[in-house]
């Protein structure tokens, strides 16, 4: 008889060799996609520096662990083992491959939650600074309960009792915490969308200004009075909100009327006037002139003018550089402006009597 078929222990020799063979093929194919592995961080170009570490550290000890386990068990297949011993084992292992597969995915979180760390850096708004911490922690409580709770089905232990505990108790605390469970969805509604960002200036139903602040509980407005206004988010959330600092440009539209006694020839001069200030002015991203209508005392052009600065100061500086030109080139040209009149005409009283 062979020597490999020499038994110990109920086995033959020949079983324990497979089984170390195993051992020792994941050893090497451990360190194989390890170095893989990081020779493909190498070529990535990662800013964090923690990122990379997660990542490489992935390729070492999860990575070697969960290959070692499988091959642990695909080598204890081989031997003969006792069908009560052998439940014992799979529990086990069970137990071992849930605890490997959710520190895995906990670590993955962890990565996945640092790089949108770090793209949150390069935005203005501070609330997916302060948001981020906390998904990522109820995120990984989650899965590390999970995985608890099938460990302890596969102990043999019942869970639905435990399950329903505890969807009483969160019943309780989400009644008790309702307002507060609200606003921090609004905060993360606030977080996906971006209707704002902190510096928009905004209008949010009655209240005009510009957004101080968007936390967990509440967004901060600065009126144009200089007053700060709270509002939860969770009617931010769900409240019209027309972001004024979004618009590419500002339209202003007025009206130039000019008198109706003004000739032909001089009427389309100010038209030309127009459109050669507007066309030549820095501010002007597009503009409409046009002899519009025979108003009740004047000869009227509409005037659009679409201004590309968008802060309103600066608006306001184009706007008047705009009509303080338009009146000094009317002026040089002998073209009036027109303002309210009326023309009353008498009839019927007796001349007046000469003495």
């Amino acid at each position: 008889m062979s020597i490999w078929h020499y038994k110990f222990l109920g086995n033959e020799l020949w079983q324990y060799g497979v089984f170390f063979l195993a051992l020792l093929g994941a050893a090497l194919i451990h360190l194989a996609l390890r170095r893989l592995w990081e020779a493909l961080l190498a070529r990535r170009k990662l800013r964090d520096e923690h990122v990379r570490e997660t990542l490489r550290a992935l390729g070492r000890r999860p990575l070697g662990a969960i290959i070692f386990v499988l091959a642990l068990w695909g080598g204890l297949k081989v031997f003969v083992i006792p069908e009560g011993v052998e439940a014992i084992i799979r529990g086990i292992f069970v137990g071992i491959s849930t605890f490997l597969v959710i520190y895995v995915l906990s670590k993955v979180v962890d990565v996945l939650f640092a790089l949108w760390a770090e793209r949150a850096k390069r935005t203005e708004s501070r609330l997916d600074d302060q948001v981020i911490p906390i998904l990522r922690k109820i995120t990984k409580i989650f899965l590390w309960s999970v995985g608890v709770l099938l460990v302890l089905q596969n102990l043999g232990y019942n869970v639905s009792s435990l399950l329903a505990g505890l969807g009483i108790g969160g019943l309780a605390v989400a009644l008790a915490a309702q307002e507060t469970l609200s606003n921090f969805i609004g905060a993360l509604a606030l977080l996906v969308d971006r209707p704002c960002q902190v510096g928009d200036r905004v209008d949010v139903e009655d209240i005009s200004g510009t957004v101080e602040a968007i936390g967990l509980r509440s967004t901060r407005i600065r009126t144009l009075d200089g007053t700060v206004v709270s509002i939860p988010n969770r009617l931010m959330a769900n409240a019209k909100i027309n972001n004024i600092a979004k618009r590419p440009t500002i339209k202003n539209m007025y009206t130039v009327g000019i008198t109706y006694d003004t000739p032909y020839e001089k009427v389309q001069e100010a038209l030309r006037i127009l459109r050669e200030i507007l066309a030549e002015h820095p501010s002007t991203e597009n503009y409409w002139v046009y002899f519009k209508e025979f108003g009740p005392y004047s000869l009227n052009i509409l005037v659009i003018h679409w201004c590309k600065y968008t802060a309103y100061q600066k608006f306001l500086e184009a706007t008047e550089e705009i009509n303080l030109e338009i009146k000094r080139r009317f002026e040089e040209a002998g073209i009036e402006f027109a303002f309210p009149t009326q023309t009353v005409q008498l009839e019927g009283l007796p001349a007046p009597s000469s003495t």
